[in-house]
């Protein structure tokens, strides 16, 4: 029974903590890093399973500037969300690249894809398709990417696995907070 309320404390807590977060008033704390840097700190934290192959290939350029641990919870969240979608294994691949500007990082999966009604509510808070969660996740990295400056974007082809495009600028504009 402890372990079941410890569990119910830890998922309160999330909860709490996910709409603190999407409540208050977005402050960054932007570093110089590079693509690789940000991805190699968000899979050290990540054990996949076993039937899930994660290919990283961002690159160590260009520098940008960000703020990190706002990133990796980005980042972090988008390899999480991919897991989910493929619950019988497949593989995610990870890429950046300079374009236009700016740089794009591509998180594709192979998994169960989003349906186009689900795509239309994506980045809603509260909409979830998971059973226990609560539905700030994306709307959360929405937020904190165009904080940046940036844009996310998502294409998906039922049971072919989706790709979400997170797009930050080499240049930011004033930092201020969203």
């Amino acid at each position: 029974m402890l372990t079941v309320i410890d569990n119910a404390i830890d998922q309160a807590n999330r909860i709490i903590s996910d709409l603190l977060d999407y409540s208050r008033e977005m402050h960054l704390e932007p570093i110089k890093c590079t693509p690789l840097s940000l991805l190699k700190e968000t899979l050290s934290m990540i054990q996949a399973p076993s039937n899930i192959k994660i290919e990283n290939h961002t690159l160590n350029e260009p520098e940008i500037e960000a703020d990190v641990g706002k990133m990796v919870r980005v980042f972090t969240n988008m390899v999480k969300n991919a897991i989910d979608a493929m619950p019988n294994g497949g593989t995610l691949e990870i890429r950046s690249a300079k374009t236009n500007g700016n740089v794009n990082f591509t998180f594709r999966d192979t998994g169960t894809g989003i349906s186009e009604e689900v795509m239309a509510k994506l980045f809603t808070p509260l909409f979830t398709t998971k059973a226990k969660d609560m539905g700030f996740g994306l709307a959360i990295c929405k937020r904190v990417v165009e904080a940046h400056g940036g844009k996310i974007t998502v294409e998906s082809i039922v049971g072919e696995g989706a790709t979400f495009t997170i797009t930050l600028p080499l240049e930011p504009k004033l930092w201020k907070g969203r």
